[in-house]
C-alpha cells in the first residue's frame, strides 16, 4: 500500500512538471520585461541575461500552451540572440555587441505593421551590407550598428524596396507602397505568402502565393525573411553564409538554384536555430521543399533574365523533360553574358544628411533587372 501510495504521487509530480505550459500577449513590450515576466511565470528554468544589452528591443506576439523554452524563442524571434537552454537555465545573449542601434517601424500604406519586412543597413558610398533585422508583428525593427552614414532598405512581397539614408537612433516610421508591377498579371488568391514559426525556425508556404512566380529559387530566396544575397551566394542576418538543401539534398553547386524553377516549389524552411543533426559550424540551413509532380508527359521551360550591376549580364535557360510513371529524364540548354558597356551610368546617389527617401522595385545594384518566363507542356495524368 505504501508502494502504491509513493508510485500515486511520484506520478502526479510528473504529471504537474509536464503540465507546466504558458500563455501569454505582448504588445510592445521591452524584451528584457517580457523576459523578467516569463521569469516569474514558471519555476521549470531560471532565465539569465544582460537587462541593458535587450532593452531596447521590443517584443508583440501571443502564444498559448508553449513551454518556457518555446516561449522564449517565440518572444526573441528574429533578433540576433543566442539562446542556450540546459534542464534548468536558459540563457539569453545578444551576439551583436554594438551598443548603437538603427530602431524603427515598418507600416503599410493604411499605418498597419508590416511583419517579415527586410531591414537592411548599406554602406551610403558604395551601397554593400553592413547588417539587417526583420520587422516583428507591431512592425517594429532593432538593428545594432557602428555609428556612421548608411542607407537603409527595406523590402518586402508585393511592397516596393524602399530605400532612405540614416544614422543610428530612432528612424521613425517607414512607409511600404504597393508595387503594382509585381502584382500585374498574378491572379493568386493568398498574394502574400504565409509564414509559419516552427522550433529553430519558420516556413515560408511559396504555393499560392505570389512567390510562385519570382522565377527562380536562386530569385525567392533572395525575398525570404532575414535572407540577403543573390546567384547563389546568401547570408542570414546575424548567422552568416547558411547550408541549403533541395529535398534533403546539399547544394554544391549555385547553378542548381538556377535551374529550380519558383513554380516548382512548394516551402522553405529557414532554421536560425539548427540542431545537432548538422555540423557545429553550422549556424543557418535553408531547406527548400519541392512539388512532386504526379503527372506524365513532356513539358518545356524557358527562362530569361537580363541584370545591371555594374555590367549587363544575362542569363538563358531552355530545359526539356519527360516523365512516364515514376521514371523521368531531362535536358537543358543555359548560357551566361557578361557585357561591359562603354559608358557606365552611375547609380543613384543620397546625400547621408537628406530627408528625401526614394522607393524602388529593385535593389540599387541590380537596376534594369527583366525577367521572362513560360512554359509549354503536353501530360496526362497518371492513374
Amino acid at each position: 500500500m505504501r508502494h502504491t501510495l509513493y508510485l500515486i504521487i511520484l506520478c502526479l509530480g510528473i504529471v504537474e512538471a509536464q503540465a507546466q505550459k504558458l500563455s501569454k500577449s505582448y504588445t510592445e513590450v521591452s524584451l528584457s520585461d517580457v523576459l523578467i515576466d516569463l521569469n516569474r511565470s514558471q519555476t521549470d528554468s531560471r532565465i539569465s541575461f544582460i537587462y541593458n544589452e535587450l532593452e531596447d528591443f521590443t517584443v508583440t506576439t501571443n502564444f498559448r500552451n508553449q513551454t518556457i523554452g518555446n516561449a522564449v524563442r517565440q518572444v526573441v524571434g528574429f533578433y540576433p540572440m543566442k539562446i542556450t537552454e540546459t534542464d534548468s537555465l536558459i540563457t539569453v545573449e545578444c551576439i551583436q555587441k554594438e551598443t548603437q542601434k538603427v530602431i524603427g517601424r515598418v507600416i503599410d500604406e493604411q499605418g498597419r505593421p508590416v511583419e517579415f519586412a527586410n531591414v537592411a543597413l548599406l554602406n551610403a558610398a558604395d551601397s554593400t551590407f553592413l547588417n539587417g533585422g526583420v520587422s516583428n508583428a507591431n512592425g517594429d525593427f532593432v538593428i545594432p550598428c557602428r555609428p556612421g552614414h548608411m542607407l537603409i532598405r527595406v523590402s518586402f512581397v508585393g511592397y516596393k524596396t524602399h530605400y532612405q539614408p540614416c544614422t543610428v537612433g530612432e528612424v521613425g516610421n517607414i512607409r511600404l507602397r504597393r508595387d503594382a508591377i509585381v502584382l500585374k498579371n498574378v491572379v493568386v488568391k493568398g498574394e502574400i505568402p504565409q509564414y509559419k514559426a516552427t522550433t529553430g525556425g519558420m516556413t515560408v508556404e511559396i504555393q499560392n502565393s505570389i512567390l510562385k512566380d519570382v522565377g527562380t529559387a536562386d530569385d525567392l530566396l533572395s525575398m525570404l525573411p532575414r535572407v540577403e544575397g543573390s546567384d547563389g551566394k546568401f547570408t542570414v542576418f546575424a548567422k552568416g553564409e547558411p547550408e541549403i538543401y533541395i529535398n534533403n539534398k546539399k547544394v554544391r553547386d549555385a547553378k542548381e538554384l538556377k535551374q529550380l524553377k519558383s513554380t516548382d516549389i512548394k516551402s522553405v524552411d529557414i532554421i536560425t536555430s539548427p540542431g545537432a543533426k548538422y555540423n557545429a559550424e553550422v549556424n543557418a540551413v535553408i531547406r527548400i521543399k519541392t512539388i512532386k509532380r504526379q503527372d506524365d508527359g513532356v513539358s518545356v521551360e524557358a527562362y530569361g533574365q537580363v541584370r545591371y550591376n555594374e555590367k549587363w549580364t544575362t542569363y538563358d535557360d531552355v530545359t526539356v523533360k519527360y516523365r512516364k510513371g515514376g521514371w523521368r529524364c531531362s535536358a537543358a540548354c543555359r548560357s551566361t553574358t557578361v557585357t561591359t558597356p562603354k559608358t557606365t551610368p552611375s547609380p543613384p546617389k543620397l546625400a547621408p544628411t537628406a530627408t528625401t527617401s526614394i522607393s524602388s522595385n529593385m535593389p540599387l545594384a541590380a537596376i534594369g533587372t527583366r525577367r521572362w518566363m513560360g512554359r509549354w507542356g503536353a501530360a496526362t495524368t497518371s492513374t
